[in-house]
């Protein structure tokens, strides 16, 4: 500062770092640190704050040879047919033979086991729920339930909030695994949402963590001894996606390129080599020079389907509980077959998308997945036909769409639909249907229409429907056929043929 007096009666400038906390005195300014801790906390940390949904933190950083973990996610929604579906899964979960002992399952939860009752329970303003399925590497070596115990902590942490959850254990199958179901709403009644790369990815290598935590990484001989049961799968593998990324959009892969991968990616030349040469044998791969080969288009998809197809017999063998000398599997194209229903089952966990194994006079075992309605209507033991028959793409929802739309200049409005049901009710067979039963339909089909781009969404949440919607979905019946399974249920003696009871479609 200069010796001018004039500058003397200027105030004396003292920097702070850290800003004035409002309505307080100036005495009582938090340093930066703390200010900045209170911010945070205040934004993010607030409890109950389910109005912005932040965003799940996980950072997880795993050996090279850490476990591995199968982790399949469900998101179901809660509408009308919601509740009923939910506690029908909840009892498949809990079916007979599952636990270790062959025991029904138990249910269990945070503080012990749970009620089925109890935890399926209504619970107000829930609009969805998750279904995992969660299988560790050499899961029989784990303490099943306490391994879970510790996920779903490790899952609450991330997504900063207590949730509601159940499970059951499984040693039924050659991978015992664990079903985990979580709540649409969490211990605060607050409305849960769970980010999508959070459940894709970020919940996998959570359950990888943990598992590694317990069992250590594999051993060199361990990695060794699973990549020598890949290369002769006849199933996708994860030798096969490393495979994809080396080849590029070209399909070619070169023993020069597999060298390299090999210090990059700890890829072993020699099981690459091998599980080339197998997939040359079924005409997966052909082989350009004695070091290179080239992947045939659509390789991963033909794998993918070759891996479903020996689960569903497999499947049939576990069902039947005895080997199958001709196993055949009803898909598009199908004859149609008369038998009789020797088991049922699930042919996806996860959906709860049934099956039904129909044995036919020849003693020919055939495994047909059926729509969800047949679950229940069929009988073990009966007699049955089952035929893919054409299937129209106009439905009573499009007409009634069609209709409510050309009343109003070619929008569908749900909220208006509901209003003109209640004042004039619709009778079905008899019976009134409940207005929001009837709109929910109705979405569910504008969604379906909405992916083929019939449809189209408004951001007020009515959709714009086409005048001609009706005849685009008939001329789609030629130009896009589609077919259904249709199931009739047959006299018990052979010689009586005709259909008895509704069609199942």
């Amino acid at each position: 500062m200069s010796g001018d007096s004039r500058d003397w009666d200027l105030p004396i400038f003292r920097p702070q770092m850290g800003r004035r906390v409002r309505g307080a005195r100036a005495s009582t300014d938090l340093p930066l640190r703390t200010a900045i801790f209170l911010r945070l906390a205040r934004g993010l940390g607030r409890p109950g704050n389910s109005g912005r949904q932040s965003r799940a933190r996980c950072d997880v950083r795993l050996p090279p040879n850490a476990r591995r973990c199968v982790v399949k996610a469900r998101y179901v929604p809660m509408g009308d047919r919601g509740p009923k579906a939910a506690r029908a899964h909840l009892a498949y979960i809990e079916r007979d033979g599952v636990e270790r002992d062959g025991s029904p399952g138990r249910m269990f939860g945070p503080e012990g086991e749970v009620r089925r009752d109890d935890f399926g329970a209504p619970i107000a303003g829930e609009k969805r729920q998750f279904r995992f399925i969660i299988g560790p590497e050499d899961g029989e070596a784990l303490d099943l339930r306490d391994y879970t115990r510790r996920l779903v902590d490790r899952m609450e942490k991330d997504l900063g909030r207590k949730l509601r959850w159940a499970a059951v254990c499984h040693y039924d199958t050659d991978n015992p695994h664990v079903h985990l179901v979580v709540r649409g709403v969490d211990a605060r009644n607050q409305e849960l949402r769970i980010d999508r790369t959070y459940i894709s990815e970020s919940l996998r290598l959570r359950a990888r963590e943990l598992a590694t935590r317990e069992l250590g990484p594999r051993s060199a001989l361990e990695v060794r001894r699973q990549l020598d049961r890949e290369v002769s799968q006849e199933r996708l593998t994860t030798v096969d996606r490393q495979l994809a990324t080396i080849a590029g959009p070209e399909r070619t892969v070169r023993l020069a390129d597999i060298a390299r991968a090999a210090d990059a990616r700890k890829l072993s030349r020699p099981h690459a080599v091998r599980r080339l040469e197998n997939l040359e044998r079924l005409h997966l791969a052909e082989r350009l020079s004695p070091a290179s080969w080239r992947l045939e288009e659509g390789w991963q998809e033909a794998l993918k389907r070759l891996g479903e197809r020996g689960d569903i017999i497999k499947r049939m063998h576990q069902a039947l509980g005895r080997a199958v000398t001709t196993p055949r599997i009803f898909e598009a194209g199908s004859a149609p077959v008369e038998g009789v229903v020797r088991r049922k089952g699930l042919h996806d966990e996860q959906t709860g998308a049934p099956f039904v194994i129909v044995e036919t006079e020849r003693q020919e075992a055939h495994y047909v997945r059926v729509p969800l309605s047949a679950r229940e209507q069929l009988r073990v033991g009966e007699r049955v036909r089952v035929a893919e028959v054409p299937a129209k793409w106009v439905t009573a929802p499009d007409q009634a769409i069609a209709r409510e739309a050309g009343l109003h200049g070619g929008i569908y409005s749900a909220t208006e639909h509901e209003r003109r049901l209640r004042l004039k009710p619709m009778v079905i067979a008899g019976r009134p249907v409940p207005p929001d039963a009837i709109v929910a339909v109705n979405l569910r089909r504008l969604e379906r229409l909405a992916r083929h781009q019939l449809v189209t969404p408004m951001p007020d949440g009515s959709w714009k429907v086409p005048s001609n919607l009706l005849d685009v979905l008939r001329e789609r019946e030629k130009t896009h056929p589609q077919h259904r399974i249709q199931i009739d249920r047959l006299d018990r003696t052979p010689d009586q043929a005709r259909p008895r009871g509704p069609t199942l479609d």
